[in-house]
């Protein structure tokens, strides 16, 4: 299929949205990353250090307190072995699926200047790199310690007071997150797809062909291969909202001081 440098994003009215059911609600402070496994269990990382798994209906699962933060990027997708980078002791970390540390690593600091953001490729023994010193996006590999591609990003998303705070790669494209512009899709060469401007982002997922991200109080699907985007949901008093995480069966919404489960009704 062919990628056009820009997309139109078309926003899709459907006649109704997904009806929200509650069925657990956490009392939780202080949350720092919180993500999903393709199983749809979510994980939180909490400023305590503590990391934890819950199951899709809230059930708390695994826990582990030790060698967690500080912490930059959570990614649980392969939910056998959780991946987590931290920007300032600069190490790579692999967690079984009890949260039991299997591998600690440092970054090869040739790699990189910088390294901002560090999340796994869709490869054994390879991984993405953002330098934030001079904004080049990396594909390495980790057992080799080779770069096997190294891109410069979009001029206007290359700038002093760019806060890039989560990467993925995701069906065979690159996606970054940017809390002051939006999310950035670029292909596995680096280059540009298409852009989604939406301000204080700090988390987004997948759901299928479908990206899964917050605007305000709307939860809204943007189709990876048409480029249009449908509202699934409205929240209420979204100045409270701190993430949501949406998955074929459950809505969950961090807000202050809980994390809410929903199941979904169309």
């Amino acid at each position: 299929m062919k990628y056009f440098l820009s997309l139109v994003l078309v926003i899709t009215q459907l006649t109704s949205y997904a009806q929200l059911n509650k069925i657990k609600e956490l009392d939780m402070t202080h949350i720092l990353n919180s993500s999903v496994d393709r199983l749809g269990n979510f994980y939180f990382v909490l400023s305590t250090g503590v990391m934890q798994k819950y199951d899709p209906d809230g059930n708390l699962l695994n826990e582990v307190k030790d060698g967690v933060v500080p912490l930059t990027l959570l990614e649980p997708w392969n939910p056998l072995k959780v991946f987590t980078y931290s920007n300032k002791s600069k190490l790579i970390k692999y967690w079984d699926h009890h949260l039991a540390l299997l591998v600690e690593k440092p970054l090869e600091p040739s790699f990189s200047i910088t390294p901002r953001l560090v999340c796994p490729a869709n490869e054994v023994h390879k991984a993405w790199i953002l330098d934030a010193a001079d904004y080049t996006l990396k594909k390495v590999n980790l057992a080799t310690n080779e770069i096997e591609i190294d891109a410069v990003l979009p001029k206007e998303w290359a700038i002093d007071d760019s806060n890039y705070v989560f990467m993925r790669e995701y069906q065979n494209r690159i996606f970054l997150l940017d809390k002051n512009k939006g999310i950035l899709m670029l292909n596995m060469l680096g280059k540009l797809i298409t852009t989604i401007e939406v301000k204080g982002l700090e988390y987004f997922n997948f759901m299928g062909e479908e990206l899964c991200y917050r605007e305000n109080g709307k939860i809204l699907l943007f189709d990876l291969f048409t480029g249009e985007t449908r509202k699934m949901a409205d929240l209420p008093e979204p100045g409270n909202i701190l993430f949501t995480i949406i998955t074929d069966e459950r809505l969950v919404v961090g807000r202050k001081g809980k994390v809410i489960f929903y199941t979904l009704n169309q």
